[in-house]
C-alpha cells in the first residue's frame, strides 16, 4: 500500500471567477437571461433530450407584455441574441394569468398562453418555437379559442403518440374546462374551440392540470368549484382518449372530505407508468382547521393506489403542513414531497421533506427537517427526481425581511440524508421576486432553475444550473472510467475544462481517499474533498509515479488532461476504496480562481 506523511493544508484565500457565456459558477452573479427596461415576468422552462434548456417569459420592455424565449445549450450558452427571440407581441392584459411551456421530442418548445388580440377578454393561443428561433406553427401561432368569455391558465403536455393536448378554464354564464389536441404540425384534432371536459350546473371548475397517460391518452385534474370560499372545492381527475372522450367510466374523486383552499391549484404529475401522482393541502376540521398535506397515486385506469383521501405527509401535532410540492422517482417508485411546516398561527415556518414508498407508506416519520421552524420566511418548493431521491429548490428570506429573498437547493436521498450536508446557495443576492421559480432536470441529472428578481432595479430573469454534487457552473471535470481493476492495472484519464476565462492558468489536481463530505472550506468556497493520506500525496507529491500531469498549465481554451495509472498487482491493498478527485485553478499571485466539482473512481481487485 501507499503510505504518506501528513502535512498541513496551506491557508489560501479563495474566490471564484464567473465564466462568460456559460452557466455561472458564482451564486452572487448567476446567468442573466434578460435584463432590460420594464418587467420581465413569470418564467417557464423545460429540458430537451440533449440537455438544452428552453426558457420563456412575459416581457414589458415595449410597454406591452410580449412573449420572449431563449434556448440554452447544456453548458449554458445562449442560442439566440441577448434578450431572447420575440415570440408574440400581440396585445396583452396587464393582469397576467398562468401559462405553460413544454419541450417536445424534437427539441422544440411549445408555449400556450392567453392574450387580448381578439378583444378585451382573454383567449387561448399556442406557439411552437424551433431551435433556430423560427415559428413552425406560424407567426401568430394557433388559435385555440376565441369568444367573449374570460379564459385562463392554459396547460400543455405532449402525449405518448406525439400530439399536444392543451386544457384551460372558460369562465362564462356556465363555466367549463375545455381541451384541444394538436398534431405535430399544430393542426387542431378536436372541434373548434375545444371540447368541454368538465362542467356541472352551478359550479365553476378551475385550476386544470394535464399530464400524458398511456396510449396517447392524457390525465387531467381540476378543482370542482372555484366560485367562492364556501363552494365545494373537491379534487377530481379524469383520463381522456385521443378522440376527446373520457377514458374512465367516472372521474376519480381524489379528495372529497372537505373543501380545498380558495384560489389554490393542486399539483399533478405523471408517474411514467400511465398513471399520475397528485399533491395538495387542505384545512382539516378535525384539527381545528390546521392544514394537512397529502399525496395520492392513480394507476392508468383511475384506481387509487393509496387509501382514499391520500397519504398525509406529516401528523405532527399542532403544526400546519402547507404548500407541498412533489416529485415522482421512477427508479425507486417513490414520491418525494417538500412543504412549509408552520406553527398554528403561521407566524413561523420551516422546510420539511417526506418520502412515500410504492405501498403508500411514509418512511421518514413526520418528515425530515431541511430548515427549522423560525421567523425566516420560506416560500414554495420546486422538486425534481434525482438519483434515488429528489432535488428541491426554495426561495426564502433568511433574515425574514421583504426584498431579501435568496434561492437555495438541497438533494435528499432515499435514506433521508441531505447529500450535500445541507442546502446549497443558488442565488445569494437578495431580491424580492425569487419565489417565481421554474425548475427542470435533464437526463444527465443536471438541474436548472430560472427566476425573476429586482437586483437591477426592475424585474429581470436569471438562471442557474445545479449539478448532482451541488456545484454550480460548468461540468469542469470528467473521467473516462468509473472504476479501475488493480490486478491487471489500468489508467483513468481526466479531462479538465475550466473555460475560456481561465486559459493559460496553472492548475493542481487533488484527490481524497476519505470522501468528499464535509470537504474543506477556504474563504467563501468549498472543495468537495476531505483531507487524508491520498489528499496529502496529491498535494505534496504531484510527480508521484501514479500521476500524469497532476499539475500544469491549462491551454488557451482552459483545458488540460491528467492521468492516474496503476501498474498491475502493485496496489492490491487499496481494492475496495474510492478515490475522489477535483482540480484547483490558480490566478495571478497564487489566488484560487476556480474549484472544480469532484469525480469518484472505485478501485476493485
Amino acid at each position: 500500500m501507499v503510505k504518506f506523511a501528513f502535512v498541513a493544508l496551506p491557508s489560501l484565500v479563495l474566490f471564484a471567477a464567473p465564466l462568460a457565456a456559460q452557466w455561472s459558477d458564482d451564486a452572487n452573479q448567476n446567468t442573466t437571461v434578460v435584463a432590460r427596461a420594464g418587467e420581465q415576468a413569470l418564467p417557464k422552462s423545460a429540458t430537451t433530450a440533449d440537455g438544452s434548456r428552453w426558457v420563456a417569459w412575459f416581457d414589458n420592455a415595449s410597454g406591452n407584455y410580449d412573449v420572449y424565449a431563449q434556448l440554452y445549450s447544456a453548458t449554458g450558452q445562449a442560442t439566440f441574441a441577448p434578450g431572447g427571440v420575440l415570440v408574440s407581441s400581440n396585445p396583452q392584459s396587464s393582469s397576467l394569468v398562468n401559462w405553460d411551456l413544454t419541450a417536445d421530442t424534437g427539441g422544440n418548445a411549445v408555449v400556450v398562453f392567453t392574450d387580448t388580440r381578439s378583444g378585451s377578454d382573454l383567449d387561448v393561443y399556442a406557439y411552437c418555437i424551433a431551435a433556430t428561433g423560427g415559428l413552425p406553427w406560424g407567426p401568430n401561432g394557433v388559435t385555440l379559442s376565441v369568444n367573449g368569455d374570460f379564459e385562463a391558465d392554459p396547460m400543455v403536455t405532449q402525449t405518448s403518440t406525439g400530439d399536444f393536448v392543451v386544457v384551460w378554464s372558460q369562465f362564462s354564464a356556465n363555466p367549463v374546462i375545455r381541451m384541444q389536441r394538436l398534431d405535430a404540425g399544430g393542426q387542431p384534432q378536436l372541434q373548434a374551440g375545444g371540447v368541454v371536459i368538465a362542467a356541472e350546473a352551478g359550479a365553476s371548475p378551475g385550476f386544470a392540470e394535464v399530464v400524458a397517460g398511456d396510449n396517447g391518452n392524457v390525465i387531467v385534474s381540476w378543482v370542482r368549484d372555484t366560485n367562492f370560499f364556501t363552494s365545494t372545492k373537491h379534487l377530481r381527475t379524469q383520463a381522456f382518449l385521443p378522440s376527446g372522450a373520457p377514458a374512465w367510466a367516472q372521474p376519480t374523486e381524489v379528495y372529497d372530505a372537505s373543501n380545498l383552499p380558495f384560489a389554490y391549484s393542486p399539483q399533478l404529475l405523471a408517474d411514467d407508468n400511465g398513471g399520475a401522482v397528485l399533491c395538495w393541502h387542505v384545512s382539516n376540521p378535525s384539527r381545528g382547521g390546521l392544514f394537512d398535506a397529502y399525496v395520492q397515486r392513480l394507476d392508468s385506469s383511475g384506481a387509487e393506489l393509496f387509501p382514499h383521501l391520500g397519504v398525509p405527509l406529516s401528523n405532527a401535532v399542532g403544526m400546519n403542513h402547507i404548500a407541498p410540492r412533489a416529485a415522482f422517482n421512477a427508479r425507486t417508485n417513490s414520491i418525494f414531497a417538500f412543504w412549509s411546516e408552520k406553527n398554528s398561527g403561521q407566524s413561523q415556518s420551516g422546510w420539511f421533506a417526506q418520502q412515500v414508498d410504492a405501498n403508500g407508506l411514509t418512511t421518514w416519520g413526520n418528515g425530515i427537517e431541511i430548515l427549522p421552524v423560525d421567523s425566516a420566511t420560506k416560500y414554495l418548493s420546486y422538486v425534481e427526481p434525482l438519483a434515488d431521491g429528489a432535488l428541491a429548490v426554495l426561495g426564502w428570506a433568511p433574515n425574514g425581511g421583504f426584498g431579501q429573498d435568496e434561492v437555495i437547493a438541497t438533494l435528499v436521498d432515499a435514506s433521508g440524508t441531505q447529500v450535500w450536508g445541507g442546502p446549497e446557495t443558488v442565488c445569494s443576492l437578495p431580491s424580492n421576486r425569487s419565489t417565481r421559480l421554474s425548475l427542470s432536470m435533464s437526463e444527465t441529472e443536471e438541474a436548472v432553475v430560472f427566476w425573476e428578481d429586482e437586483r437591477n432595479g426592475n424585474d429581470d430573469i436569471f438562471g442557474q444550473n445545479i449539478f448532482s454534487d451541488g456545484h454550480l457552473g460548468l461540468d469542469h471535470l470528467k473521467q473516462d472510467v468509473n472504476s479501475l481493476s488493480l490486478t491487471p492495472g489500468g489508467t483513468a484519464t481526466f479531462s479538465l475544462d475550466a473555460g475560456l476565462a481561465h486559459g493559460i492558468k496553472q492548475y493542481w489536481m487533488l484527490g481524497s481517499n476519505t470522501g468528499r463530505s464535509p470537504g474543506l472550506n477556504q474563504g467563501v468556497n468549498h472543495l468537495f474533498l476531505n483531507a487524508g493520506p491520498y489528499f496529502q500525496l496529491t498535494l505534496r507529491q504531484p510527480g508521484h509515479v501514479l500521476f500524469g500531469a497532476f499539475r500544469g498549465t491549462l491551454d488557451a481554451q482552459g483545458k488540460a488532461t491528467a492521468t492516474l495509472s496503476f501498474p498491475p498487482n502493485a496496489f492490491l491493498g487499496a481494492a475496495g476504496s474510492t478515490l475522489n478527485h477535483a482540480f484547483v485553478v490558480f490566478g495571478p499571485g497564487g489566488s484560487v480562481d476556480l474549484l472544480s466539482e469532484p469525480q469518484s473512481l472505485s478501485l476493485t481487485p
